[in-house]
């Protein structure tokens, strides 16, 4: 990682890296300031496989200090400030970082997060701005000296491509998140591929709203290794999004779904003009009568991504010649196998099945997770001969295109039938009263679940028994969701992804066992 961040600085010095409201970047100043917080980090003690983690709020210092690390030959464990700072602890104990390169506006959180950990070094970046060196601050603003320091380059040398690059933390709706470690080989493979499947060219103005922690950091990253231009919010914001979309000829953008459905509902009937050529999504499914809607205003610029932290983003693609609405079936799929990747469907007992037989997805990539961290038992039951096992079931057609079905936990058995979620909110986001809907189980006496929806109307006027027969001819039976719930919003975990733990608390709190 090392290598191919230090050919990019170089070639690209001249050019713009980062644009942070007024604050404009350079390649060159990029690579000063990356040097100057590795300097910081040798100092600490820092080094070949040293824990690092990064708790920032977007600001170019995560960058700065991303770099810093691959530097180093340290190991990269970014946490997204959206997490609770109790999972913030977990993480940071069992990552066993070293150092905690924190923000001003989280330095309460971290010091609480890490009240258990006397021997973690905390250093506070400043987010908002450019600062001189005071106290333990990373050195954002100082240069380093004009020749590299000995120690950066020797400390290099000792890193080869089995060594550690990066501890990442699952993003699952259950349980504790669990570190998965990928080595520099996987991670620079990932990069390659990433830069060919999501289409990132130099030229490439790239907006990244999303925490750096989660895939936007990643999309960072292959940017700069790219040469492009990073435009960087904190945070998003429908029309502050889709003023930057018109005004700053933004080209590339990473969005979850739900943050496309609010620029529908903004751009739909304005006159804006767009230089979009590439809308990457993912983190969820995206519903397809939604879709629709999105090719209509955006044209057909949007490419699907499948994958998860343990083979990040890429397991498949759909690209932007399948987001076709002649052939509104593939925009139900996740795509075709990305370039350096294999999918295939297995059931229980890790057999391979045949096409249009549904199982459990496998996918093989060489930016497979190397092992979780203390977990030797997790780590076996991932693995299948080479193939990780990735929990969500799905199925393939005979022209190789992946249907995501559901995660293997979220599904509802009911009266002994499996409902697959997705199918179910699939089809009840094509009722016009209804703007979004996650679908869980909930407890029955005599189905042990019944399939249940909560939704976010489109309107006042919402009958939810009609809503219910409607789905009669469209569902079977099984099925058709026996009650529904309205909400305002549908809460999101801090990965954009729907929370389908916190819709199932209050359902099953009273129940001995929580099989929904």
């Amino acid at each position: 990682m090392r290598d191919a961040f230090d050919h990019s600085l170089t070639l690209n010095a001249d050019s713009v890296a980062i644009e942070f409201g007024s604050r404009r970047t350079t390649y060159a100043e990029l690579d000063r300031w990356a040097d100057a917080v590795a300097e910081q980090l040798a100092g600490y003690g820092i080094g070949p496989g040293d824990p690092v983690a990064i708790y920032l709020h977007n600001c170019p210092a995560f960058f700065a200090v991303d770099i810093a690390i691959a530097r180093l030959g340290a190991v990269k464990v970014p946490l997204n400030y959206m997490l609770p700072t109790g999972t913030v602890g977990h993480c940071l104990a069992k990552a066993k970082a070293r150092v905690l390169v924190t923000g001003t506006r989280l330095a309460e959180a971290a010091r609480s997060a890490a009240s258990e950990l006397p021997d973690l070094i905390r250093v506070e970046a400043c987010e908002d701005e450019y600062a001189s060196p005071s106290g333990n601050r990373v050195l954002v603003g100082e240069p380093a000296s004009e020749n590299r320091p000995a120690r950066l380059s020797e400390l290099g040398g000792n890193v080869t491509p089995e060594s550690p690059a990066a501890l990442y933390f699952t993003g699952g709706t259950t349980g504790l998140p669990k570190g998965v470690l990928h080595s520099q080989a996987s991670t620079l493979a990932f990069h390659y591929a990433q830069l060919l499947e999501a289409e990132i060219l130099q030229d490439e103005r790239l907006l990244l709203m999303t925490p750096l922690a989660h895939a936007a950091g990643l999309f960072g990253q292959s940017a700069l290794i790219r040469g492009a231009t990073i435009v960087l919010t904190d945070g998003f914001d429908a029309e502050g999004t889709a003023q930057l979309l018109t005004e700053s000829h933004i080209t590339w953008v990473f969005l979850v779904p739900t943050m496309i459905y609010r620029l529908i509902d903004i751009l739909q009937g304005s006159e804006r003009q767009l230089d979009l050529r590439t809308i990457v999504y993912g983190a969820a499914p995206i519903a397809p009568s939604r879709l629709e809607q999105a090719l209509a205003l955006f044209g057909q610029v949007f490419v699907q991504l499948y994958g998860q932290t343990e083979s990040p983003n890429w397991g498949t693609r759909l690209g932007k010649k399948d987001h076709d609405v002649t052939r509104p079936h593939l925009l139900g799929s996740c795509g075709q196998a990305s370039i350096m990747a294999d999918v295939k469907i297995v059931d229980d007992t890790g057999q391979t099945l045949g096409p249009t037989e549904t199982g459990e997805i496998c996918l093989r990539t060489p930016y497979l997770l190397d092992r979780y961290v203390d977990a030797p038992e997790a780590t076996d039951e991932k693995f299948l001969d080479g193939w990780i096992r990735t929990g969500d079931i799905g199925m393939l057609d005979q022209a190789g295109y992946l249907y995501l079905l559901d995660r293997k936990s979220d599904m509802v058995i009911s009266g002994g039938m499996n409902v697959y979620c997705r199918e179910v909110e699939d089809v009840l986001t094509t009722h016009p009263s209804i703007k979004d809907v996650a679908v869980i189980g909930i407890p029955h006496p005599d189905w042990g679940e019944a399939v249940h929806a909560v939704v976010v109307t489109a309107g006042s006027d919402f009958d939810a028994d009609a809503v219910i027969q409607w789905t009669r001819g469209r569902l079977a039976a099984y099925a058709r969701p026996k009650s529904i719930e309205v909400v305002q919003t549908l809460p999101e975990t801090p990965f954009g992804k729907v929370d389908k733990k916190v819709l199932r608390a209050p359902h099953w709190s009273e129940q001995a066992r929580a099989i929904g």
